[in-house]
C-alpha cells in the first residue's frame, strides 16, 4: 500500500471541487484532485461520439466579466481571462399556444421590459413593477455579499433600505407566490417570464423566490454567455491551475473511504486507481467533497454517518434531466429554427405549475403529451462545436430517476429510444423536415445522469431550492466533520455560477481552519 501527504485533497472535478482545489492550490498549497471518471469536470463535460461533439451541460451561463457576477471573483483570482464566453443574442425564443406567436425575450432589464410591455400591453405597469423587483432583489443580494467597493456603497445608501425590503419581503416565498401577487391567473406572461423553468427546477408553487429573481434576474439583467468550445474548457483550465501550483489531478481514481484521527478529523484518503487493483492512501487535513453527502456518507466510518447526515436527511433532491444531442447533417436554420435557445411548450401546458407534471409523462412510454423541451442550436453562435460535418442541437427535459428504475438493459434502451423518437418527431412538427436531417443521436436520461454524477435520484442541481423554514443561506461547506468541506451544489445552489460559488466558500472557509 502507497502512501503519499497533501496539504489537501479534493474528491471529485465538477465545477464546485475545481473551484475550491484551485483556489486552495493559489495559496501555495499542495493539492490532490482525484476524479473516478475518464475527464475533469462532472458534469462540465464535452465529448466526442464520432463525428458529433456533445456538449453534456452548458446551454448557457452569465459572464463573469460582470463586476456583480457570483463567478466574478473567482475568474480573477484564478487568471482565466483566456476563457472566452460568448454572447448569445437573445434570452431564448419561447414558442407557447397560450402565448401566440413566437416570442423573443432579450437581454437587458429596459428591453425584456419593453418587449413584454408590446406583447402584453394590459399588464404594462405590472411588468415594470415585477422587474423592478426583481432589480433590487439582485441589487441587496450584491450589496450583502460584498460585491462593491466601500464608496460604492455610499454612494448607493439611500436605495439600499428598499432594495433589503424586496429581498426580507419574500425572503419566504415561492416563484408563484410572487408572480401571483403581480399578475394574478394571467399564466401567458408567466410563461414569458419563467419559460426556462427547468433551468432550475421544475414546480414554481416550490421554487424559492429569491433562487429566480438572483439566477433568472442575472440572465435577464446581464446576458447570456456560452464558454466557446464547450464546458470542458473550462473544467480543464481548472485542474491545469492545480497542476501549474505543483499539485496532482488524476482520472479514473475512485475514493472509497475517507480517514479520520482519533480525535475525528479528516486525515486522508484511500482510492483505487483504475490502472491498478492496489488501494492507495492519501493523507492530508483538508478534504474538499465534490459530491452529494450521500455519497460522503458512505465513505466515513459507520460511527460518524448519522452526525454528519443530520443536516441533509430531510431535504429534497433537485430535478434531473431527459438530454438528447442531435447530429444534423444540415445547420437547423435550413428548417425555421431561428434563436439559439428555445423553450417549446405543449399545449397541455396551460398553467406555469403544470411543469411539475412534465417529468411524470417519462413514466410511462410516450402518448400524444410531450414534455416541455429547451432546445439549443449550437451552429446559431461560433460555439465551437460545429465541424461542419455535424451540427448539433440538444433537447432537454425535466426527469426523474424513478422513470427508468426497475428496467432491464433493454427495456431501459427500448423506452429511451421509444422517447427520443417522440421528441424528434415534435421537434419536426414545429419545423418540417428537421427529422430527416438526424443522422447521430447521444440520449442521456436522469438514470444517465445518476450513474455518470453519481448523485441521489440523478439531481443536477443539488438540493431543490425551496422557501426556508429558517432564514439563513441554502447551504453551507461545513459538515459535522472538522476538515471535511462538502464544494458541490448540495453545498448551495445548483448550475455552473452555483457549484463554483460553492467551491469558493469551501476554499474560504478552509483557509481558516486550524488542525
Amino acid at each position: 500500500m502507497s502512501t503519499h501527504s497533501y496539504d489537501a485533497i479534493v474528491i471529485g472535478s465538477g465545477l464546485g471541487g475545481l473551484t475550491a482545489g484551485a483556489l486552495y492550490a493559489r495559496t501555495g498549497a499542495n493539492v490532490l484532485l482525484l476524479e473516478r471518471n475518464k475527464s475533469f469536470g462532472g458534469a462540465a463535460t464535452t465529448y466526442r461520439h464520432g463525428a458529433l461533439t456533445v456538449e453534456a451541460s452548458l446551454h448557457e451561463t452569465t459572464s463573469p466579466a460582470v463586476p456583480s457576477d457570483f463567478k466574478h471573483d473567482v475568474f480573477e483570482a484564478l487568471d482565466l481571462d483566456d476563457i472566452e464566453f460568448l454572447p448569445v443574442e437573445n434570452f431564448h425564443e419561447i414558442r407557447c399556444p397560450l402565448i401566440g406567436e413566437p416570442f423573443l425575450l432579450p437581454h437587458g432589464l429596459q428591453a425584456v421590459e419593453t418587449r413584454l410591455a408590446e406583447r402584453f400591453p394590459h399588464q404594462r405597469s405590472r411588468i415594470h413593477a415585477f422587474l423592478r423587483h426583481v432589480n433590487r432583489t439582485l441589487k441587496a443580494f450584491n450589496h450583502l455579499q460584498g460585491q462593491h467597493s466601500v464608496l460604492w456603497q455610499l454612494a448607493h445608501a439611500a436605495e439600499l433600505p428598499l432594495e433589503l425590503w424586496a429581498v426580507l419581503r419574500d425572503i419566504r416565498s415561492s416563484l408563484s407566490d410572487v408572480m401571483a401577487r403581480y399578475f394574478g391567473d394571467d399564466e401567458a406572461i408567466k410563461f414569458a417570464l419563467a419559460a426556462n423553468l427547468p433551468y432550475f427546477a421544475d414546480d414554481p408553487d416550490t421554487f424559492w423566490w429569491l433562487g429566480y429573481a438572483i439566477a433568472q434576474g442575472g440572465f435577464l439583467a446581464s446576458g447570456g454567455y456560452f464558454i466557446k468550445g464547450g464546458s470542458q474548457s473550462l473544467s480543464d483550465r481548472m485542474a491545469e491551475v492545480i497542476r501549474q501550483e505543483g499539485g496532482d489531478t488524476l482520472t479514473e481514481c475512485e475514493v472509497t473511504a475517507i480517514d479520520l484521527d482519533p480525535a475525528g478529523r479528516a486525515s486522508g484518503v484511500r482510492y483505487r486507481s483504475a490502472a491498478d487493483d492496489e488501494e492507495i492512501v492519501a493523507r492530508a487535513p483538508i478534504i474538499f467533497a465534490n459530491a452529494a453527502p450521500h455519497v460522503i456518507e458512505g465513505m466515513l466510518p459507520n460511527d460518524h454517518r448519522q452526525a454528519f447526515m443530520q443536516p441533509y436527511k430531510d431535504r429534497p433532491l433537485s430535478i434531473s434531466l431527459f438530454s438528447a444531442t442531435l447530429g444534423l447533417n444540415r445547420p437547423p436554420a435550413e428548417f425555421g429554427v431561428s434563436s439559439y435557445s428555445t423553450q417549446l411548450i405543449p399545449a397541455w401546458m396551460k398553467r406555469l405549475s403544470d411543469y411539475k407534471h412534465s417529468a411524470e409523462l417519462m413514466s410511462e412510454i410516450p402518448d400524444d403529451r410531450i414534455p416541455a423541451m429547451g432546445i439549443v442550436d449550437y451552429s446559431q453562435i461560433d460555439s465551437g462545436l460545429t465541424d461542419g460535418e455535424l451540427f448539433p442541437l440538444n433537447v432537454v427535459c425535466s426527469d426523474r430517476l424513478t422513470n427508468w428504475e426497475d428496467l432491464s438493459d433493454d427495456a431501459y434502451r427500448q423506452k429511451r429510444d421509444s422517447w427520443t423518437d417522440a421528441i424528434v418527431r415534435r421537434l419536426d412538427e414545429e419545423w418540417p423536415g428537421i427529422a430527416g436531417a438526424v443522422v447521430n443521436r447521444v440520449v442521456a436520461t436522469a438514470r444517465t445522469m445518476h450513474e455518470y454524477l453519481n448523485t441521489p435520484g440523478g439531481a443536477v442541481y443539488g438540493f431543490d431550492m425551496r422557501p426556508p423554514e429558517q432564514l439563513g443561506p441554502p447551504g453551507r461547506p461545513e459538515t459535522s466533520i472538522s476538515g471535511l468541506w462538502l464544494a458541490s451544489a448540495f453545498a448551495g445552489s445548483g448550475g455552473f455560477t452555483g457549484a463554483m460559488t460553492s467551491g469558493a466558500a469551501a476554499a474560504k472557509a478552509a483557509l481558516g481552519y486550524k488542525p
